[in-house]
């Protein structure tokens, strides 16, 4: 369904208030320019009249030229005053058209904003995103998560700028917005007048909505935590597992440390003991889930005294948390909140039939639980200089170096027999899209060793200057002058083609390096990949030979992503790192997750319907779930606050989808070899609630 666009022509004013730069948007005639359902009422919340637009599934598009007169040299910032009733999360989406480019095509760039419901909100676009280098927004009071997509453009090229709504789909996800304002501007706006109630309670639970199960007082608080205690302490695996979780039925060669295995038939990861192995994980867990509150103390009910004995809840550090998670673990357990915590999480995960400790669990834990664990590598190295993102100089001898030293952090986890394998790294932000590194290197004239290759594969490429030059559509007197140059778009046809195939050379690179490097370090663990966020293009596929396990995110529904043929260019079976349902109306937080369920009951329906069809694969030898625990209602450091934990705020877990969980763990190995079919449900339609990615 196609989202409904405003766009603004922009007209420019001075704000005299504080002698700040700001150009508005005229909201009214952008409105009355615009097919969309639209009115101008007096606001309560903004005190004064504002646009008000009814999201609708069937509106239309409409792209206007900017005003010439906006001056990009002194603007920085753009923000949006907005304000919505509805029970879910909106997203606004700004977009940004490039002159000599279609209005009616894709933008060049875009920006998803992730905005909270009943809150008068400044949504905050920081302009110097506009060089695509960045993905995540800083966070700013009250706004979510913001995620940049697209390539590059520069101020002066930008024809016409719009603002999307999502989502849109009647009858309950169809929100009315108050606008009261969109503008230019070079520096931050003041923060918004405290609202007339608070946000979040003294358990870190929304205010403003009653679900099943919210807790109302500490006395039930602790009935209830103390119930799941109890049900975890006895939890053993089912009789037919091995003691790391392995198939006692189906028995292969033994190494005395995990290793993958294709049978003739399917592929498996083999256990220590050399029993076949699927890996049902889950990451994130850990003991704390703080939030961000900076700026926002006004929303919160309860802040205790830092020097009391909820003083651990509070950190420190690029921004200020606040840990409503273990303070609840506090209030019931007091000083043995951690042994409790420890104890019981690795019975609730036998309980619900989990395996494997995903990425981002806590260290300690991990190694201490008894469970089979990946773990995630510190920072993939990055050279001095940076080519595109965090996409490095790797042909330089630097790179080399510094991912032999990058391997090293591996040396201490040799022995480790609990331990499956190693992620490199997790979603790399170069990936994110079909990105066209070799060409991005030319946003500058910065010189690279990657530049030098890519000049000196072009003159084996084309010996003579002449025939390089016609390809290229250049006038060049030496294929050496390329490393001077910068273009905004390739200048042919055949130079976009051979920035494409440098590009698969820079990615073997990088990749097998830092391959190279690890197995010295560590020959006895496997390599499960990059965790990519998704497969972009193939140039991530072809190199994942020098892995073990090709791992990705995959937030798709019903049914996982295809595989089947990444497995069989790889040659690799594959783990689906990342994946979850989340619901925006039924529970504690008004955000879905990457993929939208429309309650709780099929929350745990979706569950085993991707996780049947996925282990029914025989590429698919691994699905991590994400994550424990809900995110906080204000958004963790990059803003996200969704509904995707197997337990709540209050280390509650959401029975529909543990016990759908342990069916679907149960059943896995019986799907694998074909002796079970996989389950299926329809979910509802419903729409996406998060920011877009």
């Amino acid at each position: 369904m196609k989202p409904f666009l405003i766009t603004f022509l922009c007209c420019t004013a001075l704000w005299a208030a504080k002698a700040q730069v700001r150009y508005d948007f005229d909201l009214d005639r952008s409105a009355a320019a615009s097919r969309i359902t639209h009115d101008t009422k007096w606001s309560e919340t903004f005190r004064r009249e504002v646009l008000q637009v009814k999201s609708d599934e069937n509106g239309s598009v409409l792209s206007l030229a900017m005003n010439d007169t906006v001056d990009w040299g002194k603007v920085r910032y753009m923000v949006c005053e907005v304000c919505h009733p509805g029970e879910h999360t909106i997203m606004l989406n700004i977009c940004l058209f490039r002159r000599g480019e279609p209005l009616s095509g894709p933008p060049r760039l875009s920006c998803s904003i992730a905005v909270l419901p009943k809150l008068k909100t400044q949504v905050v676009f920081p302009l110097e995103y506009l060089s695509a280098q960045r993905i995540f927004l800083p966070r700013f009071p009250r706004q979510l998560k913001g995620v940049v997509t697209g390539n590059r453009i520069e101020p002066e090229d930008i024809a016409a700028m719009s603002l999307q709504i999502f989502p849109a789909m009647s009858p309950l996800f169809a929100p009315t917005v108050e606008i009261a304002s969109v503008y230019l501007t070079d520096g931050l706006p003041p923060d918004c007048e405290a609202p007339q109630q608070k946000y979040v309670d003294r358990f870190g639970q929304w205010t403003l909505r009653d679900w099943p199960g919210k807790i109302k007082s500490e006395a039930e608080l602790k009935q209830k935590m103390v119930q799941v205690e109890k049900s975890a302490a006895k939890a053993t695996y089912p009789k037919g597992w091995s003691s790391y979780g392995g198939l006692k039925a189906l028995r292969f060669d033994s190494t005395g440390f995990f290793r993958v295995q294709h049978d003739g038939q399917r592929w498996w990861f083999v256990d220590p003991e050399g029993y076949a192995f699927l890996s049902a994980g889950v990451n994130g867990v850990t003991a704390r889930q703080s939030g961000v509150y900076n700026g926002m103390e006004d929303l919160l009910e309860w802040m205790p005294d830092r020097q009391g004995a909820f003083a651990s809840i509070y950190e420190e550090g690029e921004h200020k948390r606040i840990d409503y998670y273990k303070a609840n673990q506090l209030r019931v357990y007091g000083d043995r909140w951690l042994d409790k915590w420890l104890a019981t999480t690795p019975g609730l995960m036998k309980q619900w039939r989990f395996n494997t400790v995903g990425n981002w669990a806590d260290r300690g834990f991990a190694q201490k639980s008894g469970l089979p664990y990946v773990h995630h590598m510190g920072e993939m190295p990055v050279t001095r200089l940076r080519l595109y993102r965090d996409f490095p100089d790797v042909f330089s001898p630097e790179y080399r170096e510094l991912a032999a030293q990058y391997a090293r952090q591996l040396l201490p986890l040799r022995e480790d027999r609990r331990l499956i394998g190693y992620f490199l790294c997790n979603e790399p932000k170069w990936a994110f899209g079909d990105q066209v590194l070799a060409f991005e290197m030319f946003a500058s004239p910065q010189l690279s060793y990657t530049k030098l290759h890519l000049v000196a594969w072009l003159k084996e490429k084309y010996p003579r200057t002449a025939d390089f030059n016609a390809a290229w559509n250049v006038s060049y007197a030496s294929i050496d002058e390329l490393l001077m140059q910068t273009f905004k778009d390739a200048p042919s046809e055949a130079a976009e083609k051979d920035f494409r195939e440098f590009t698969a050379q820079m990615v073997e690179e990088w990749i097998r390096i830092i391959c190279e490097e690890t197995k010295k370090a560590d020959p006895n663990h496997l390599n499960l990949g990059m965790r990519y966020a998704w497969i972009s293009s193939d140039v991530l596929v072809k190199p994942a030979r020098h892995f073990d396990v090709l791992s990705m995110s995959a937030y798709t529904a019903p049914f996982p992503p295809p595989t089947e043929e990444i497995s069989r260019i790889s040659g690799r079976p594959v783990l689906l790192s990342e994946w979850h349902f989340g619901s925006a109306l039924d529970a504690g937080l008004p955000t879905s997750g990457l993929q939208t369920v429309i309650s709780q009951a099929e929350r745990g329906k979706a569950y085993r319907t991707y996780a049947e069809h996925g282990f029914s694969r025989p590429e698919i030898i691994g699905m991590h779930w994400f994550q424990w625990t809900d995110q906080p209602l204000l958004g963790r450091g990059d803003g996200e606050n969704y509904n995707i934990g197997l337990l709540d705020a209050c280390s509650l877990p959401y029975p529909d989808l543990t016990e759908a969980a342990r069916m679907a763990h149960e059943n896995m190995y019986d799907l694998a070899r074909g002796r079970k079919k996989p389950y299926f449900f329809k979910l509802t339609p419903t729409p996406t609630v998060k920011a877009q990615e």
